[in-house]
């Protein structure tokens, strides 16, 4: 599929016909393959009454497959997670930081993360900033030691859009045996990352948003050398190679690789759709979604400059884009522009606007229009 096609593209998101969707950083819409695939397998449900164990096994298998297409990396370093907060809190299991440890946040990452590492590490939470003129690289050595467990950080910024240098990061944290979880949900699915050279040690995102899937999808990559350094464990029962599901009077060794880390009963359903939609950005090539999404970014950004509006602006930002009007509050916009049947989002004092490759250059100027 062409990324101008934008016929095939309506065909494909049916909210095209219905809004100007610029809100990817909230919730992605389904695309039509998914959708099907999903109904598919509840038909399957209603009328057989289970899914077969194979397809379940081999639908993780299919996803871990499109992951490894998608970012670089063996099929074996990921395992499906339902959601970003899981990926995060499993790496935190694995690492165990202790009260004699300490670990670095973001002050201004998303809450959630925040509120996580408070509530499930031992030790001491010190704080850098994002958003910050300072080059993370140079906030980090100030405050990491030998006590420095863990550093992490969002990939790209909930509300700027602004990219973070993983490899400055990375580069610091390998140098002193210091752990590196990177959140990627606004990332994942609209920019482009390698994995595994980009020496992350975990990295964790959730399906819906910028990869369209539905909710309650979501990845963790964890790097080959990480197993190196802690102990291998199961969180449950999938962490174990239980064969065919047969016999469970055996003494199952640990699977191999991330898939250790998956640790319940996961939803069919829910992951057919992360399959077609993982397929379907695979198809069109994350270099040429990236590209498609900065073109569109950068024209808005000059355009809503020119109408006096002001904006955030980054170096190296993905296509999410803060603005607000000077001569309106911007929660009174917002409705105004929900009315005209366009969806975008309110955050910190500003409208948060997100653009994705079902976008084109058309419904870019309708939303100029209407600004």
């Amino acid at each position: 599929m062409n990324l101008n096609d934008t016929e095939q593209l309506s065909e494909l998101f049916p909210v095209k016909k219905n809004y100007l969707y610029f809100n990817f950083s909230a919730d992605g819409p389904l695309p039509t393959p998914a959708k099907n695939a999903i109904f598919q397998a509840l038909e399957e449900k209603s009328r057989k009454g289970m899914t077969a164990v194979d397809k379940q096994i081999a639908i993780y298998e299919d996803i871990r497959g499109e992951l490894s297409l998608l970012f670089k990396s063996q099929k074996e370093n990921f395992a499906f997670t339902k959601n970003t907060s899981e990926g995060i809190l499993l790496a935190l299991l694995a690492l165990d930081i202790k009260e004699n440890e300490n670990y670095i946040v973001a002050k201004d990452a998303f809450p959630t993360t925040i509120r996580m590492m408070e509530n499930n590490c031992k030790g001491e939470m010190r704080k850098i900033i994002i958003n910050s003129p300072v080059p993370i690289q140079d906030q980090l050595a100030d405050v990491i030691d030998k006590n420095t467990k863990a550093i992490v950080l969002d990939w790209v910024h909930f509300f700027t859009g602004k990219i973070i240098d993983t490899e400055a990061v990375t580069q610091l944290a390998r140098g002193r045996d210091i752990f590196t979880i990177i959140d990627g949900i606004q990332g994942a699915g609209a920019v482009n990352i390698q994995l595994d050279s980009s020496n992350i040690d975990f990295f964790v995102s959730a399906g819906h948003k910028w990869m369209l899937a539905p909710q309650g999808t979501g990845f963790i990559y964890v790097s080959p050398g990480v197993w190196e350094k802690i102990q291998r464990k199961s969180f449950g029962w999938l962490g174990y190679n239980w064969g065919d599901f047969l016999d469970f009077d055996i003494e199952p060794a640990l699977r191999e690789g991330a898939s250790v880390m998956e640790y319940g009963t996961r939803s069919y359903t829910a992951a057919v759709g992360f399959h077609q939609c993982l397929r379907l950005i695979n198809s069109l090539g994350i270099k040429n979604i990236e590209a498609h999404n900065q073109k569109l970014k950068t024209f808005f950004i000059e355009q809503i400059l020119k109408k006096g509006y002001e904006s955030i602006i980054n170096e190296k930002s993905a296509s999410i884009v803060p603005f607000r009007s000077p001569n309106q509050e911007p929660g009174i916009l917002l409705k105004k522009l929900e009315k005209k049947r366009v969806r975008l989002a309110l955050r910190n004092g500003y409208i948060r606007a997100a653009f994705h490759f079902i976008n084109d250059l058309q419904e870019v100027e309708q939303l100029i229009n209407v600004l």
